[in-house]
């Protein structure tokens, strides 16, 4: 018979182990937050799941999956905290909506993080074999992110690893999940090392599994940076064997309030044309300008004036230009419009042009519309764009450029698509006006820097306003410019024929581990639990 006091300590207890989850999911949200810009503090990744994971290893799974979810909402709620002044200054929308709009998103992203730390606990089998399954079970579930409703990869964790330059550059082989895989690994070996003073009582946990397990991750980590450190060698010969193609990059750090008024758009211009007449003092071959630099249709009638006015700017030197701007197309009795990279002689000649391909849900198009035919009517600014045709480039030369308009840096398989086609230089157009100066232009420029580790491309980045500058084919930046800042750089580039195995083989690293993550979990996993 359960007596009065028994139930005051259940409920003591519980409460207690309420606060004890609360403590530890706020503790992994802020390490892993401050693991990604800013402040950047990439180290705090190599820790940062090591509550979630003890906690997994040693709780049910109802409670394992309970942290996880609060862990993951937390941390994406940190991270992505720039959502609701986007969607309010530039959306149209009430603050509230864009608080409504990012608290649904990290509802979504943060059930990835429970899945972990759910899946983690059912089917963990001993030290060694959780040592395996974390990393596998982490990178199907980013991978899946990736695919998944149109897809938002934003914040992988390998991307917390920017600046180890040597270690990076095992994404030429597995994309970024391969270094997301070494900081699980990593998490794991140090969480099985807490689990026997967690769970001593059980005696399920010796010492074994741990000093194994910090075996294995030290030696992956130092197999990949000594890799890297051999694959850098090799990807710096190549360039200096290249061809090297002179590139400027311009920002004229246009006020998102103002930049499709009316009034500004000659203002517009002519920042542009003056910011390119000083690019031009050092003879590039090739100056770019950022997404939508041009505030109205380019080469369309209507616009004829402003077309001419651009064009005069681009005679003022020999090179040639990319050029990003709206564009309009007749399709039967109405019109198809695109965001659109014009590449552009300097006799105005158009030579060739890179169409969007991936759109921005609720911003450039609504997505699911006959499900969510209601969306419309809220948020007024959202475009009806189509999207171009995967893996196009722009052959205008005798060399290709592959480019990317905005967030679609942040979709590896464009990129390889690009250098699939034959693209020799990534070539990447955005406006992150919308991101204030909130971490979230820090975090683009990071993701955008690993499409050229992973296909030894160099890449010239033109931003509106910050971050614009170069990227060489091991991760190397230069000419990297702040924020909110008028500005223009010029650097030589290699164009590049190197072949990288992630070019070849895309994510087959990711493809493997959703395939053991499924045999080591529900088969395996089920399994053993059903015959232990």
């Amino acid at each position: 018979m359960v007596s009065v006091n028994d139930i005051a300590m259940w409920r003591g207890e519980s409460s207690s182990r309420m606060w004890t989850d609360l403590f530890w999911a706020c503790a992994g949200a802020f390490l892993l937050t401050f693991a990604f810009p800013r402040p950047a503090l990439g180290l705090l990744a190599w820790v940062g799941l090591v509550p979630l994971i003890v906690i997994s290893l040693t709780s049910a799974p109802i409670r394992a999956f309970r942290v996880g979810y609060l862990t993951g909402v937390l941390h994406f709620l940190a991270l992505l905290r720039w959502v609701i002044g986007t969607i309010h200054q530039y959306g149209g929308v009430p603050w509230i909506a864009g608080v409504a709009a990012l608290l649904l998103l990290c509802l979504y992203l943060g059930a990835y993080l429970g899945v972990f730390a759910w899946g983690l606990s059912r089917w963990r089998r001993g030290g060694f074999f959780s040592l395996l399954f974390a990393p596998v079970l982490w990178v199907a579930l980013e991978y899946l992110r990736t695919m998944a409703l149109t897809g938002f990869p934003w914040g992988l964790l390998g991307y917390t690893q920017q600046n180890s330059l040597a270690l990076i550059q095992v994404v030429d082989v597995t994309g970024v999940y391969g270094l997301s895989f070494l900081v699980v690994l990593v998490n794991t070996a140090l969480a099985l090392c807490v689990v026997p003073l967690a769970d001593r009582e059980s005696g399920r946990c010796g010492w074994g599994a741990p000093v194994l397990g910090m075996a294995v991750a030290a030696a992956c980590v130092g197999a990949a940076f000594v890799y890297g450190t051999h694959r850098m060698a090799q990807v710096d010969e190549a360039q200096g064997r290249a061809t090297t193609l002179k590139v400027g990059v311009v920002q004229g750090n246009i006020d998102q309030a103002v930049k499709w008024d009316g009034a500004y758009q000659f203002a517009t211009l002519e920042t542009y044309r003056r910011l390119s007449a000083e690019a031009l003092k050092q003879k590039p071959d090739l100056v770019v300008w950022p997404e939508t630099a041009t505030p109205f249709y380019y080469l369309n009638p209507v616009d004829g004036v402003l077309t001419r006015e651009v064009n005069r700017g681009l005679a003022q030197g020999d090179a040639d230009w990319i050029l990003g701007a709206p564009a309009a197309e007749r399709a039967g009795q109405g019109w198809r419009y695109f965001n659109r990279a014009y590449a552009v002689t300097s006799e105005g000649a158009v030579i060739g042009s890179y169409d969007k391909v991936h759109l921005v849900p609720f911003g450039e198009y609504i997505p699911f519309q006959d499900l969510l035919f209601f969306v419309k009517r809220l948020v007024a600014s959202a475009g009806n764009f189509s999207a171009g045709t995967k893996g196009d480039t722009i052959k205008g030369w005798d060399w290709q450029v592959g480019v990317q308009i905005c967030f679609e840096s942040i979709f590896p398989e464009l990129s390889v698509a690009s250098v699939r086609s034959g693209a020799g230089l990534l070539v990447n157009l955005t406006n992150d006006a919308w991101f204030g100066r909130s971490g979230a232009p820090f975090q683009h420029f990071q993701m955008a820097r690993f499409r050229a580790v992973e296909t030894r491309r160099a890449l010239a980045r033109s931003a509106n306003t910050g971050i614009s500058g170069f990227v060489d084919p091991v991760g190397r930046v230069t000419g990297a410019t702040q924020l909110y800042e008028e500005a223009w750089r010029v650097a030589s580039l290699p164009v590049m024929s190197l072949t990288s195995l992630y070019v070849r083989f895309g994510d087959l690293f990711a493809w493997v581990c959703a395939g053991l993550a499924l045999l080591m979990g529900p088969v395996i996993g089920g399994v053993r639990r059903r015959n232990p």
